[in-house]
C-alpha cells in the first residue's frame, strides 16, 4: 500500500463548506455583540478575563462602539453571497423533485406542480421534460421553454401556456380543455386525440402540428388560423369534422 500524504485540515475545511452562510454571519454578529458587552461592563471582565488591562478594555470599546451596524452590513454581505449557491440548491432539489415522480411514473404530485412553477419563475428551461400523465389543472407556465417536452395525456386543463414554446412537444391525448396558449408556438408538435375544448388558441403557430381526432369544441380559433396543420378527423369549434387532411396523414 502507497503511503499519501494528506493536509490535517481536511476534515475542518469540509465542515466549513458545509456550514449555511446565514450560519456563520449569526454567530459572527453573536461574537461581537458578547465582545461588546464584556468590554463595557468592569465586573464581568475581572471575572473571565482579569488579566487584561482596564486600558485595553477601553480600547476595544471604542473599536466596538458601531459593532451593529459593522454587524449588520457583514450579515447583509453574506447574506446576498451566498444567493447565487442557495439559488442552485434550491433549483437542483426541484429538478429531483421533477425527475423523481416522472420515474414513479406519478399521476398526481403536488410537490413536481410547485417544482414547476418555481423552475419556471427561476427562469429555467424545461426543455425535454418527460412528465407523462400528470396531472397539472390550472398549472402557471407562461413563455415556458417546453420543446419536445412529453405531456401525453397530461392533465392541463386551464393551464397557462401563453406564449409557450412547445415546438416538437408530445401532448398526444392530453387535457387542455380551457387552457390560455395565446400565442404559444405549437410547430410539429403531436396533438392527436387532444382535447382543446374552450380553449384560447389565437396566434398559435401550428405548422406542423398534427391535429388528427383532436377536438377542439367552442375554442378561440378560426380555422384559416390553421393553415399548416394537419387536420384529420378533426372535431371544429362549431362541431364540424375536417378530414382535410387524412389522405397525405
Amino acid at each position: 500500500m502507497k503511503w499519501r500524504a494528506t493536509r490535517p485540515d481536511q476534515p475542518l475545511e469540509r465542515w466549513m463548506q458545509s456550514v449555511p452562510t446565514w450560519l456563520v454571519a449569526t454567530l459572527a454578529v453573536i461574537a461581537l455583540l458578547a465582545l461588546k458587552i464584556l468590554a463595557a461592563v468592569p465586573e464581568i471582565q475581572d471575572q473571565i478575563a482579569p488579566q487584561i488591562q482596564t486600558h485595553h478594555w477601553e480600547t476595544i470599546s471604542t473599536l466596538l462602539s458601531d459593532v451593529e451596524s459593522i454587524a449588520a452590513v457583514i450579515a447583509v454581505i453574506l447574506y446576498i453571497k451566498g444567493a447565487p449557491e442557495r439559488r442552485a440548491q434550491r433549483n437542483y432539489e426541484a429538478w429531483r423533485v421533477v425527475d423523481m415522480a416522472a420515474a414513479a411514473h406519478m399521476s398526481v404530485s403536488y410537490a413536481r406542480y410547485q417544482a414547476l412553477e418555481d423552475l419556471h419563475q427561476d427562469g429555467l428551461s424545461l426543455q425535454g421534460l418527460e412528465a407523462s400523465h400528470a396531472n397539472l389543472p390550472e398549472i402557471e407556465l407562461p413563455k415556458a421553454d417546453l420543446k419536445h417536452c412529453n405531456l401525453s395525456m397530461a392533465n392541463l386543463s386551464q393551464a397557462n401556456l401563453s406564449g409557450a414554446n412547445l415546438q416538437g412537444a408530445d401532448l398526444r391525448e392530453a387535457n387542455l380543455q380551457h387552457a390560455n396558449l395565446r400565442g404559444a408556438n405549437l410547430q410539429g408538435s403531436n396533438l392527436q386525440g387532444a382535447n382543446l375544448r374552450n380553449a384560447e388558441l389565437w396566434e398559435v403557430q401550428w405548422w406542423g402540428a398534427d391535429l388528427s381526432d383532436a377536438e377542439l369544441w367552442w375554442a378561440e380559433v378560426h380555422i384559416e388560423d390553421l393553415e399548416g396543420a394537419c387536420l384529420c378527423r378533426t372535431i371544429m369549434p362549431d362541431g364540424q369534422q375536417l378530414d382535410r387532411d387524412c389522405t397525405n396523414h
